[in-house]
């Protein structure tokens, strides 16, 4: 039996070459360039300036929003106080001789339906109210007794700022001559169509049908309103020793 012969099989350079790829070829990465990074962050940067100039706009406009709420909360409180006075006026003249009284944008009057529960505080149901402007504002005075003196002092409160102008109209149904508060036994009707209107007030012992409010103001422009008048009867004798004049 003959020896195995094992020849080696030499392989050729072509052949290795051919087959033999060396790792860094395979393995090869791309590095960012500085300019690359540089736009990279400029990117960034605008994306973050603009996310913040979002933010602040909508901060800014819900913080004028809540301000503008509450600006119209407060004329709807001032309109409501005007209008629950109002409408409780009462034939009782006040300091001026008048029921209703209007010069030099002040409105005067007493009103009913102050509060006092069984004659608990030293004073009638009778208030002295008083609208005037003072320092660009629209200022509610009342007085705590109907008999006023010139040593009275008013509680005072601001209803509206920024008031340019206000004025008074009043109003009354023509009824052939007839005025409110001189025929109390007259039928005031329902419609209100035709009015006759005055700026000057109406006669010391004549109650108007309604008043024009005309308010001139910086933030809202103007504001005009009309409240109707009550009129109805008031008990003006003092309750478990309430008095409306002063002590």
């Amino acid at each position: 039996m003959h020896p195995r012969t094992t020849v080696a099989r030499r392989s050729t350079p072509g052949r290795a070459q051919r087959g033999y790829r060396p790792s860094a070829q395979r393995g090869k990465s791309h590095a960012f360039t500085l300019v690359e990074v540089l736009v990279t962050v400029v990117i960034m940067a605008v994306i973050g300036l603009a996310s913040a100039a979002v933010i602040n706009a909508i901060m800014r406009t819900s913080e004028q929003s809540e301000e503008a709420i509450a600006q119209l909360q407060k004329l709807q409180y001032a309109m409501l106080v005007m209008e629950q006075d109002i409408r409780q006026i009462v034939p009782r003249e006040n300091v001026t001789g008048r029921f209703v009284f209007y010069d030099n944008e002040r409105l005067g009057f007493v009103r009913g339906g102050w509060f006092n529960p069984q004659g608990l505080f030293p004073r009638s149901e009778l208030q002295p109210v008083a609208y005037l402007l003072r320092d660009g504002n629209l200022v509610r005075e009342h007085f705590y007794f109907v008999d006023v003196t010139s040593a009275s002092e008013p509680q005072t409160r601001v209803l509206i700022e920024d008031v340019e102008s206000f004025s008074v109209r009043f109003l009354a149904r023509s009824r052939g001559g007839g005025e409110r508060g001189a025929d109390p036994g007259s039928d005031r009707g329902s419609d209100f169509g035709s009015n006759r209107g005055s700026d000057q007030g109406p006669p010391p012992t004549v109650i108007p049908d309604a008043l024009e409010i005309t308010l001139q103001t910086k933030r809202w422009g103007e504001i005009n309103r009309v409240f109707l008048l009550n009129g109805g009867d008031f008990n003006e004798a003092p309750r478990d020793g309430g008095s409306n004049a002063q002590p």
